[in-house]
């Protein structure tokens, strides 16, 4: 085993430029759980055993180095509100009005709301359908003033911004285009927004897959050029938010666009020719982890909730054991809170996302539907208060970006998963009050989960 004081101190620059000033210890297990030290331990343990204490070894030192640099950023911040310091921005999905396509594909009148009516529970106690509470209804988003008084609400919980999904596909077509059109005429709507570019097939699987594809993606140059020539107009308004004169955009799947170093080159030099100092560009972590700095990408988000590879046990409770006939994937929130909490760090910035909850029975049915099993608002507040305190802990990081201000969450209004901030008849705001009491906290309160 390397326990070495100049062992330890080659380790110790190595990794101070990813993690910042860490204490001495946390670099000693670092060392001691390393896969090239590990080896060593095969002469005495067995490897499922040596897996199994690595991967324990790993979280306790990550949750060390995040407790470590949160308390640096205590002592300069004591007696500050969280929220000087956090920008949540919610995910929003447009798809809450019709449209000739999916009145064409799935029915006259469909709309996202469609699917919420129609949903039925799967089990004793299953929380489905989602019903919007009666201030809100089931709106329609053509109408310009549903998403003024949703900015309302939004202020009133202290959400920063939205961040809309957008829909461009094939030959140029866009989709659910009319709300964010909308948007942008109506000046008088002084809310910060930016774009997550959808970039998935539409199938009537609702998977973003290869097959049944009902609008498919392209992704030659000239037709990724227009794309950004007509986002152009948006990132040009005041209310778009920037990082350093730079415009936020995320992709969904940035890992299957083929080329992609080579297209961002294109629209980078497209960006500045048009006045701005660059484009930030996030990946979405959502099937695949990949190192953003690889793909010509400026940083990387999250997406929760994450999935997790472990199977589901269906016999934990009664209820869930007739679930495991419909193919269902069941997650359990407590379960996602500490695989998205205390992650190995990594070497470029990497922006927090959180859910209240998740539950894609609206959309599937029976045909192998995904939920989280025991979302409450209980454990959507200790998600939101351990990644705030992890994004705090950032600011000792060396690979910090302004952008890790920023706390995304899934999603404003995705009925059809079950991730919505809005009220509904259940939960009624309770949702968005957690948001909004933690960030009117003290950042020192961070470390008390109640």
């Amino acid at each position: 085993m390397i326990k070495s004081k100049n062992s330890r101190k080659v380790l110790y620059k190595q990794n101070k430029k990813i993690y910042g000033e860490l204490h001495p210890y946390t670099i000693w297990l670092r060392v001691a759980m390393s896969p090239m030290v590990a080896p060593i331990y095969l002469l005495f343990l067995p490897i499922k055993l040596i897996k199994y204490l690595m991967f324990i070894a790993s979280r306790l030192c990550v949750k060390h180095i995040i407790n470590y640099r949160f308390n640096l950023f205590l002592q300069k911040n004591k007696g500050h509100k969280v929220s000087e310091f956090i920008k949540p921005i919610a995910l929003y999905l447009p798809q809450y009005h019709e449209i000739p396509e999916n009145n064409e594909w799935w029915g006259q009148g469909f709309t996202e709301w469609t699917n919420v009516k129609k949903a039925q529970p799967l089990y004793e106690g299953h929380y489905q359908p989602h019903i919007p509470h009666k201030d809100i209804g089931y709106y329609d988003l053509s109408d310009v003033n549903v998403m003024r008084k949703q900015v309302q609400m939004a202020k009133k919980y202290k959400i920063y911004g939205f961040c809309f999904y957008y829909y461009h596909f094939a030959n140029g077509k866009r989709l659910l285009e009319k709300p964010l059109n909308n948007w942008l005429k109506a000046t008088d709507i002084d809310f910060p927004f930016c774009f997550a570019w959808a970039n998935e097939n539409w199938t009537r699987s609702w998977d973003g897959g290869n097959k049944e594809v009902i609008m498919p993606q392209q992704y030659d140059e000239q037709n990724m050029i227009n794309m950004l020539k007509d986002m152009l107009p948006a990132f040009q308004d005041s209310r778009y938010i920037k990082v350093d004169n730079k415009p936020l955009l995320l992709i969904y799947r940035a890992e299957i666009i083929p080329h992609i170093q080579v297209l961002i080159k294109k629209w980078r030099k497209l960006i500045k020719e048009n006045g701005f100092d660059d484009l930030y560009l996030v990946s979405m972590q959502n099937f695949e982890q990949k190192n953003p700095y690889n793909m010509g990408f400026n940083a990387a988000v999250e997406f929760a909730p994450q999935a997790l590879k472990k199977p589901f046990n269906f016999n934990v409770s009664k209820e869930l054991s007739s679930v495991s006939q419909y193919g269902a994937t069941v997650f359990l929130m407590n379960e996602i809170i500490n695989k998205m909490i205390y992650r190995l760090n990594v070497s470029y910035p990497r922006i927090k996302c959180v859910c209240p909850s998740w539950d894609n029975t609206a959309r599937c049915g029976e045909k192998a539907p995904r939920f989280i099993y025991d979302a409450t608002p209980a454990s959507f507040n200790k998600f939101m208060k351990l990644s705030i305190k992890e994004t705090l802990s950032y600011r000792n990081n060396s690979v910090f970006s302004q952008a890790q201000e920023f706390l995304f969450i899934n999603a404003w209004n995705e009925w059809g998963e079950g991730a919505h901030l809005e009220p509904d008849e259940k939960y009624g705001y309770e949702w968005l009050e957690i948001i909004k009491n933690i960030q009117e906290q003290l950042v020192e309160n961070l470390t008390k989960l109640n």
